[in-house]
């Protein structure tokens, strides 16, 4: 499994990227964060198969590369921090809602049926979200991060060696990829991508789907090559 632990990495880094990128404005320190992906961005649009997460990659970059050449950084972070609150935070013409049960539920509210079945897998890993963030824990960032977290134990079973550790943690990541994210998220990147005029979200809205994508294609081939070991 040495070879996919590098994979595995950059899977963590990425759902820990957009978990950040969408549970509040671009800050100071997370915009060093963003122009220091630049070259992780070059090598995953070369060696991508998904169109998708190819554009995304390569837009990201050219994101990133405006905000490098801007020489008011205040000015940008003030920039950001609008297009943040008119998607995000319901102060723009057309917002773009963060939340899986304003998608799914059957009301399309808050805290319907997706916010109880998160709820649920959150409670048997024993996962639960900062304190410190407001926000329902269907909201993108939360289930983002909560991917993040089980690829740090797959990881950490798979440096120890368990395999089927390992593999009942990569299954539950396909489980709640298909039975949340799957189903919502690219609904999500669509209206995000109409909505927004700023070359960043555009970029992010792209990232993510085309991420989401290759995810269920990878966690595939990843349980089976662990069936093959046994």
């Amino acid at each position: 499994m040495t070879d996919y632990k590098e994979v595995m990495r950059t899977r963590h880094f990425l759902y820990s990227f957009l978990s950040r990128a969408f549970a509040m404005e671009v800050d100071e320190d997370f915009l060093k964060t963003i122009c220091e992906t630049k070259t992780l961005f070059k090598q995953l649009a070369e060696s991508a198969e998904d169109e998708l997460l190819k554009e995304g990659c390569l837009t990201s970059n050219a994101a990133i590369k405006d905000f490098e050449e801007n020489t008011g950084k205040s000015n940008l972070l003030i920039d950001l921090a609008a297009e943040y609150a008119s998607l995000f935070l319901n102060a723009g013409p057309s917002p773009v809602y963060l939340v899986e049960s304003v998608y799914l539920g059957k009301h399309h509210l808050l805290y319907e049926e997706p916010y109880f079945e998160v709820l649920d897998a959150y409670k048997a890993l024993g996962f639960k979200k900062s304190p410190k963030f407001k926000e329902p824990e269907d909201h993108l960032a939360v289930e983002l991060e909560f991917m993040a977290k089980i690829i740090e134990l797959a990881m950490q079973s798979l440096d120890e060696n368990n395999l089927e550790y390992a593999k009942g943690y990569l299954k539950l990541q396909k489980e709640f990829l298909d039975t949340h994210l799957i189903r919502w998220v690219p609904q999500f990147c669509r209206r995000l991508e109409e909505a927004s005029s700023n070359k960043f979200y555009k970029a992010l809205a792209k990232l993510l789907h085309g991420f989401i994508k290759t995810e269920q294609q990878f966690l595939s081939f990843m349980l089976n090559e662990l069936d093959s070991v046994d």
